[in-house]
């Protein structure tokens, strides 16, 4: 008997002993340099810019197309401010919410006559003008490779984009003022990598593609094109605060047909990015 208890003993023992050690190699990966549960990054972002839209006349009359920078006089450089968040809930699964605003203006005298919507501003009219954009990004990724060292993660999402515009010219005849925006749920797909060359030192590379036509009712009809990369260098310099160094290429078209009037919004971003990161 008391053989049988003895040995009852240490097999639970045993069993314990293995359940322990097996959750500490479940948790080994939290260890991982790649393997940040928490973070909160602030990002300064230093593109050229690139933006261009078009607005058609309630008859369906073509609108002009114009390109804020070299029309209207808007820097085509500026400085970019947005905020990240990511969380990493389980070894392979993240959630990453991200955001970014910027509000732009600009002057100048119009070389040609730019319709847009149902107004005509006429050449040589000063024009005074606006683009802002607010973009609230959500998404998941899953890490098909993961390990010590690497991680390869495909990702889904849905970015919100907030823009709005328009062009005030004080003529002869008054006042000409055209305002619009869109409002449009852009979705996304990418492909991700991350290499960790030392315990501090990590890489990573990510690209996106996708196109996307969405009926949203018999008259409307949402379409676009996304295309992003990017390539990054991040230091652990302490426990819970990193910098990172990126290059980061963006650009997205989406055309909105509304009641056969066609809006078009492009703007193209490309440019170096300093991170700070706060890990946990």
């Amino acid at each position: 008997m008391n053989i049988l208890v003895k040995m009852g003993c240490g097999l639970i023992a045993i069993l314990m002993l293995a359940s322990v050690a097996k959750a500490e190699e479940n948790d080994a990966w939290k260890s991982w340099p790649l393997a940040d549960r928490f973070t909160i990054a602030v990002d300064a972002y230093f593109p050229n810019l690139d933006t261009q839209v078009r607005v058609d006349a309630s008859d369906g009359t073509t609108g002009t197309t114009i390109d804020f920078e070299q029309n209207l006089g808007m820097s085509d450089t500026e400085t970019l401010p947005g905020v990240r968040a990511s969380w990493r809930f389980a070894k392979k699964h993240q959630l990453v919410l991200d955001y970014f605003k910027l509000d732009r203006s600009g002057s100048a005298i119009s070389a040609t006559d730019i319709r847009i919507g149902d107004e005509v501003f006429n050449v040589d009219l000063p024009i005074s003008s606006y683009f802002d954009m607010a973009v609230t990004s959500l998404g998941y990724s899953y890490s098909i490779v993961f390990d010590e060292r690497k991680e390869i993660a495909i990702s889904a999402g849905l970015s919100i984009q907030d823009i709005s515009f328009g062009l005030l010219g004080n003529g002869p005849l008054g006042i000409i003022e055209a305002e619009s925006g869109i409002t449009a749920p852009v979705p996304s797909f990418g492909l991700d990598g991350g290499y960790a060359f030392t315990d501090k030192w990590i890489g990573t590379l990510g690209v996106g593609v996708f196109s996307f036509a969405l009926s949203v009712s018999d008259e409307d009809e949402l379409s676009g094109e996304v295309l992003n990369g990017f390539a990054s260098i991040q230091h652990n310099t302490f426990e819970h605060v990193h910098f990172g160094l990126s290059y980061n290429y963006y650009r997205i078209q989406v055309d909105w047909a509304e009641n056969s009037k066609v809006k078009t919004v492009g703007y193209e971003y490309h440019g170096p990015m300093i991170t700070v990161t706060a890990a946990f």
